[in-house]
């Protein structure tokens, strides 16, 4: 059985275990695996954590069932106090605490008196270890990056989306901010057939082509270059990603611990023509639904 690479941690995310969740999407794999037989998979592969939320459907009840026993990040629900929702993620965890808590509306961390950081700020300790913020853009990034009280920032980082350049990612490290990197494939985007692009993800397709034709020539996986081109970047802890089944699990295993990319491939890569930001942030788009 192969095991990761822990330079780098691989973290499960579970989003993948509701219903209709992303834009691209193997319905056939999805259900060849239910999540409980995705995380015994994952504990025996040597992931590092589970990343989780109430919004992500019966995810983290589904953990709980488990008996999992990974590090757990979860988010809070926004409608619900901070402690009233600790207290239920606690509860279908069936765990005592849980390693990082993100704070899940990243307009919170704008606001110098938001109540909601002030007061899930004060579970850390027991319950918590650690106060994070799942954040969307620079302006985001930077004022958690600032705040003392949040030592562990998660943001979307990909081929296509690079609004987040590296030398800030670096920065941030330096202070001791845990920087977690989501969204590296951008839903399945990067992995997919171009001919799936349809409707809002249509003008991704040219891109997805190019990033193929690329892929092809070095002889490696797009998942592969996708994954590799984020752990060549400096200050990165970890990388989320998800599995819908646990073939795709053992797969994404594999492009984990691939070989690293060459300087000349990584150079390759960047200069490849990406989409405008705007194109490449998932609330915009119309998600598929499964049959």
């Amino acid at each position: 059985m192969t095991e990761i690479d822990h330079s780098t941690e691989l973290i499960l995310g579970t989003a993948q275990f509701q219903s209709g969740y992303g834009v691209v999407r193997d319905t056939e794999q999805a259900h060849q695996s239910d999540g409980v037989d995705i995380l015994e998979l994952a504990a025996r592969l040597g992931i590092a954590a589970l990343d989780t939320a109430p919004a992500y459907g019966r995810a983290e009840d589904t953990i709980g069932q488990s008996r999992c026993g990974l590090p757990v990040h979860t988010k809070l629900n926004p409608k619900r106090s901070p402690a009233e929702s600790l207290s239920q993620s606690l509860q279908d965890l069936r765990r005592d605490c849980v390693d990082v808590l993100y704070i899940h509306d990243s307009a919170e961390v704008l606001r110098p008196e938001s109540r909601v950081v002030a007061f899930a700020s004060e579970l850390v300790g027991e319950r918590v270890g650690s106060l994070g913020a799942s954040v969307y853009d620079l302006p985001e990034f930077e004022a958690a990056v600032d705040d003392p009280r949040i030592g562990v920032v998660q943001v979307p980082l990909n081929l296509f989306d690079r609004r987040l350049t590296q030398d800030l990612i670096a920065s941030a490290s330096s202070t001791g901010t845990i920087v977690y990197v989501r969204s590296v494939l951008l839903q399945g985007i990067l992995a997919a057939d171009p001919l799936e692009l349809v409707g809002p993800t249509l003008p991704l397709r040219p891109y997805v082509v190019a990033f193929a034709e690329l892929a092809q020539r070095a002889n490696r996986t797009r998942r592969d270059l996708a994954i590799g081109w984020v752990k060549a970047i400096s200050g990165i802890r970890g990388v989320l990603a998800g599995a819908e089944s646990v073939l795709q699990l053992r797969e994404l295993v594999a492009s984990f611990n691939s070989p690293p990319l060459e300087d000349d491939l990584i150079a390759e890569l960047e200069a490849l023509p990406y989409p405008p930001a705007t194109q490449c942030d998932p609330r915009t788009w119309t998600i598929r639904t499964s049959p």
